[in-house]
């Protein structure tokens, strides 16, 4: 198990059996991974490896992202009801599939630069 820390919070990285109750999601679903912010604990199946575990970790962490700066609320406050979890699942999305896109370009532009202003910008941006 693996701990990381995000605005303060510690959370906690847990592999468990692809049957875990803890991978059925809010809307009733098995999935792959799940995030479950009372329990401050991201769950992944133990059969995820590669660039797949990789994409859905970073998925899962913007989920946590999200609830740690309350960006959620932002979310249900412009989106319809009905489309809320739609457009969480969309933005965790975004980040997994294209945030190294972002983050090679932003580092070949700043050079090393990139790895302090880059998370501080976005930090700024969503705070």
């Amino acid at each position: 198990m693996k701990n990381f820390e995000i605005n303060g919070n510690f959370w906690k990285v847990r592999f468990v059996n692809p049957t875990s109750r803890y991978l059925i999601d809010r809307t009733n679903t098995i999935r792959v991974a799940t995030t479950d912010p009372k329990l401050n604990t991201i769950f992944l199946s133990i059969n995820l490896s590669g660039n797949f575990l990789k994409r859905v970790l970073i998925h899962e962490i913007t989920h946590v992202v999200l609830w740690e700066y309350d960006i959620i609320s932002k979310i249900q406050e412009y989106c319809y009801p009905q489309f809320a979890i739609a457009m969480e699942e969309e933005i965790c999305n975004i980040l997994a599939d294209y945030g190294e896109i972002v983050f090679q370009n932003a580092y070949s532009i700043l050079g090393e630069n990139a790895m302090r202003i880059v998370p501080y910008e976005i930090e700024r941006l969503v705070a």
